[in-house]
């Protein structure tokens, strides 16, 4: 009979942390229904949102431990978070512009 020791204990968080290691962040969607209908303090609160979401997406992006573990474990983690935090910066300005060629439109 083969034993395998306490070794395989310490090899089952790594699938795990490997797995978790990217923070993805929330991509907003640019056009969303009832856009045009939204009223000019409406949109402003929209702009808002945007702004609340941009702070989460730079958050993601600084040292936190989940990078700190990628940087260490696994590097290609940490590229791939801040690349997946360009893409939400991206979608969060494409809506911005929108947002405000909507204002625009309605003279807000």
């Amino acid at each position: 009979m083969q034993t395998f020791g306490v070794g395989w204990l310490l090899a089952l968080p790594c699938p795990v942390l490997f797995l978790t290691s990217c923070a993805t962040s929330q991509k907003v969607q640019i056009v969303q229904t009832g856009d045009r209908g939204l009223g000019c303090g409406q949109l402003a609160a929209e702009m808002r949102k945007l702004d609340t979401s941009q702070k989460e997406v730079d958050a993601k992006k600084g040292g936190t431990g989940t990078n700190k573990a990628a940087a260490a474990l696994w590097l290609p983690g940490v590229f791939t978070t801040y690349y997946d935090a360009g893409q939400a910066t991206k979608r969060i300005n494409e809506r911005r512009a929108y947002l405000r060629k909507l204002q625009r439109q309605k003279g807000c």
